[in-house]
């Protein structure tokens, strides 16, 4: 039996599984203005520590992280704050989302005379992009449209067990583990941090841990996040992504059985793919419904 995706179909012809508009602050000086925006209904504001007081790589690593979050299928529009100072250019930003093919509108906080002025032109952005978002249907497609992020701790027999379950579905793998753990993928082609899945079962180079694994995986393109983690380990969820949240032990699921969405000691390969196809397909994650909207980048220097 042939198994369907249901998104939509994004300017780059990718599909996404969620319909988020993205609040984006260039910036952490711009972050409160950011959130007052994002109440807006259909908005989706993060908060970070990032875009000012970074040199060299660091620079552009954060800004190729911004860059993906906000061009990743979930995402149907982007508003990029910016305060006008900062080290990554909330115009420059913004320039460099549209050419990714995205709808974005920027908003400047020293331009427009401060946080409330800002808040005003950024909510009725908001309203005018999810209009414009509302009109696009959704479509369907087949499993070969889907990147499946997968966030581990190391290469265990379910990380490999759901990958293989993917690819022969049709599907892309990608996988985001710490840096030490990247040789148990011998062969498996390593992508760099933003760049697009590569077709069967990838690496992303510099991912970090945990939960800064998400945003990696969302810069290469994964529009759902099956998260296995290892004993004891809590879950974590994303802004603006589904993250399957598979626990490792008997023990913190039932600990926190609201909070995960299986039990790995009784949930096979089948049982988290089968999921993931149903999440991808609109079934909330825990995550999303306890409104988990973590976005935690990996540093490669520290900030000035």
């Amino acid at each position: 039996m042939s198994v369907t995706l249901r998104g939509r179909r994004r300017r780059d012809g990718r599909l996404g599984a969620r319909n988020h508009v993205l609040v984006l602050p260039s910036v952490v000086c711009a972050n409160q203005t950011a959130t007052l925006i994002g109440s807006e209904p259909g908005a989706v504001a993060v908060v970070h520590q990032h875009g000012c007081g970074q040199v060299g790589d660091d620079v552009a690593h954060t800004e190729r992280a911004f860059l993906g979050s906000a061009t990743n299928p979930n995402v149907g529009a982007v508003v990029v704050v910016s305060l006008g100072c900062e080290t990554i250019q909330g115009r420059r930003l913004a320039r460099l989302i549209e050419r990714g093919g995205q709808r974005v509108a920027f908003v400047g906080i020293q331009q427009l005379g401060g946080t409330f002025k800002t808040v005003d032109h950024g909510r009725l952005a908001v309203g005018r992009l999810r209009a414009e978002l509302e009109a696009d249907g959704l479509v369907e497609a087949g499993l070969e449209e889907l990147v499946l992020g997968i966030a581990a701790d190391g290469a265990t027999r379910a990380v490999r067990e759901l990958a293989e379950a993917a690819r022969i579905a049709g599907a892309s793998v990608v996988l985001a583990v710490p840096e030490g753990a990247r040789g148990d993928w011998e062969g498996a082609p390593v992508i760099g941090y933003g760049q697009a899945a590569a077709a069967g079962i990838s690496v992303v180079e510099q991912a970090g841990e945990g939960t800064e694994q998400h945003l990696a995986l969302a810069g290469a393109g994964a529009q759902v996040i099956v998260s296995l983690r290892g004993p004891g380990r809590a879950p974590q969820g994303f802004a603006t992504g589904p993250v399957l949240a598979v626990a490792g032990d008997p023990g913190i699921y039932a600990a926190l059985e609201d909070d995960f969405d299986l039990d790995g000691s009784s949930a096979g390969a089948e049982d988290v793919w089968r999921r993931v196809i149903s999440v991808f397909n609109g079934e909330q994650t825990a995550s999303e419904k306890r409104g988990a909207r973590d976005f935690v980048l990996h540093r490669i220097a520290r900030t000035m």
